[in-house]
Formats: structure tokens, sequence, C-alpha cells
């Protein structure tokens, strides 16, 4: 089963042209950390755009903590930050399930700490049982999700509650390797029940616009490590995209990608933010070039990134000594 993804507002692909960088809004994890540990390049990349006062804004599709809690954990890497400078995927979930159905509407709830404050705070009743005929469903990543809980929350589903989600991330990228994510379980759940949820968190624009709009932003970049979340949902909110090799995908994902899931720069690390706004030399400026290339002849019908690879020598990743 397919989840269904909020689009809001535009889906104009195409990146904006014209004035300079005025805001980064940053995916975290694979992007600015791996885990309890910051990711090299982080630090000082975030750092320079602070020294030029260029906004920032983390879009995290992450519904375990609150947003207070994640500029803790970001502020503890070396990266002074505010709770406005966070939007999560759990902020966006309760203002729509808000919307939708009025304050003090009863929910479930199936996720932790982040997604029910988030609830809490947007009016909504949490409910612990079906008897309570709850509304709705909110689910975000659950660390001890358990047999019990998802046999509730299928139970519910199929009584006739909405099901809405926070995110579709299948995995995550941690310390010790890739781990189940959100969309890992929404997918069984999905399954068993034979419905599919509304996402609200990436590849759905909202939240990057959200974000853009705190900062008053012309020209926003969206950085992340996911084609498929971040990349994908940055082009849906029309902005100009950076995909970062520190996470999920390389520059043989990006080959292979489908239109609306093509960054517009290749980023070793964000080290490199300083040189891709600033106008100078860089490291990736010839990959970016031949990813257009061979994206023009494969949608031409002429070739396919298979071809492509075996044709070229592509690397999979570069680094910042790289040219």
């Amino acid at each position: 089963m397919s989840p269904v993804v909020e689009q809001v507002h535009s889906k104009d692909q195409t990146p904006p042209e014209g004035g300079p960088i005025d805001c980064v809004l940053f995916d975290l994890d694979g992007v600015v950390y791996h885990g309890s540990r910051a990711i090299d390049g982080a630090v000082d990349g975030i750092s320079w755009l602070h020294e030029r006062s260029i906004g920032v804004n983390y879009v995290t599709n992450n519904a375990t903590r609150t947003a207070e809690a994640t500029a803790e954990k970001i502020t503890g890497l070396g990266i002074d930050t505010t709770a406005e400078e966070v939007t999560t995927s759990a902020q966006v979930l309760a203002e729509r399930l808000a919307e939708r159905f009025g304050p003090g509407a009863r929910v479930h709830l199936l996720g932790t700490t982040g997604l029910r404050v988030a609830l809490e705070t947007a009016g909504l009743q949490i409910t612990d049982t079906i008897d309570e005929a709850p509304v709705a469903i909110a689910q975000g990543l659950d660390p001890d999700i358990d047999y019990e809980k998802i046999v509730l929350a299928c139970r519910i589903i199929r009584s006739g509650a909405e099901w809405w989600a926070s995110n579709p991330d299948y995995s995550l990228l941690t310390e010790i390797g890739r781990v189940p994510g959100n969309g890992a379980f929404v997918d069984l759940i999905s399954r068993l029940t034979e419905t599919e949820p509304i996402i609200v968190g990436k590849p759905a624009p909202h939240m990057m616009e959200f974000a853009a709009g705190r900062l008053g932003a012309h020209r926003p970049l969206m950085v992340g490590d996911r084609l498929d979340t971040d990349i994908e949902g940055g082009r849906a909110a029309g902005f100009d995209t950076a995909l970062v090799l520190t996470g999920i995908h390389d520059i043989h994902d990006a080959l292979a990608a489908a239109p609306e899931r093509r960054p517009t720069f290749i980023l070793p690390s964000l080290r490199g933010l300083e040189a891709l706004i600033d106008g100078h030399d860089r490291s990736g400026t010839e990959i970016e070039a031949r990813l257009r290339r061979a994206w023009e002849t494969i949608d031409a019908g002429e070739t396919d990134a298979e071809a492509v690879l075996t044709e070229t020598d592509l690397p999979r990743t570069i680094t910042e000594e790289d040219t």
C-alpha cells in the first residue's frame, strides 16, 4: 500500500532563480547528526550561516521529540539553537488535525512524547481505548511499539477513524546502522487494514513552507540526505535543494531518481554551504553538471541510469577536496 502524502499549496517543480539564498532548511538525521554525534562539517557549515545572519530552520520528520528537546540536542552538539528554529512533523500533524476536527476532538495516539505534547498543545483530547470513539488516530514513531499497540491501532482504523501519520520514513540511520522508522510500522498497519494514512511530513511541502514562512525567506534552500523525502519535499515547495552525502542516498541514487526527486546541488558535507552560497568554486559542481546532462538523455529516452553507470566513472560520493 502507498501512503497518501498530503500535498499542500503549489507542486511547481521548477527551482526558483535569482536573488541570494536567504535561509537554509535542514533535515536532521543523516544531515546534522548520526545518533548523538554531530556529522563532520555540520557545526562548521551552520556556524558560518549564523555568522552571516542567514536564517536557519530544522525541519524534521521525527515526531518523537518536542521542538524544545530537539533544539537542546542540536545545541548540545555545539550549534546554538532555539525551539523556534525547529519545525517537527508532530507539530504539523497536530495543527492539521485541529484544523480538521476542532479543539477538543478525541484522537488516539500511536507515538511518544513529541507527538503527545503537540496534540495537547493543539487542544486535542488524547484517548487510550476504542471505547472513547476517537475521530482519528495520530501515528508517529514509537520506539516502544508492541503487538498490543498494533492490534489496537488496527481496530481503531477499521472502526472508521481517520488515520494520520507524521512521516513515511522507512528507516533511520543511527550510530549502529539503519533501524526501523515510522514508515516501517505504517506499512505493516496499512497491509493489515488495507487502508492508507494521510501523511503530513516530508515529502509533503507543508513543513518546509511553514519553516520558510517563519523566516520571511524569499529564496530558501532545503538540505537533506534523502531524495524521497527531503529533496522531493523541497522541490514540491518550489525551493532549491541540496543532497548532502552524509546519510541515506548517494550520487548513484540521484542519477536514478525521478524528476521530482532530483537535487539542485550536491554537497559532500554541510561544510560546503559557504562556497555554494557565496558562489565560489566548490566540489560537487562537476558532478552536478554531469548529472544534469545524464538526466537530459534519460528523459529523452536515449539511455537509462544503468547504462550511464556502465559507460562512465560517476562516483557514489565526493569529498571537499574533489574538483
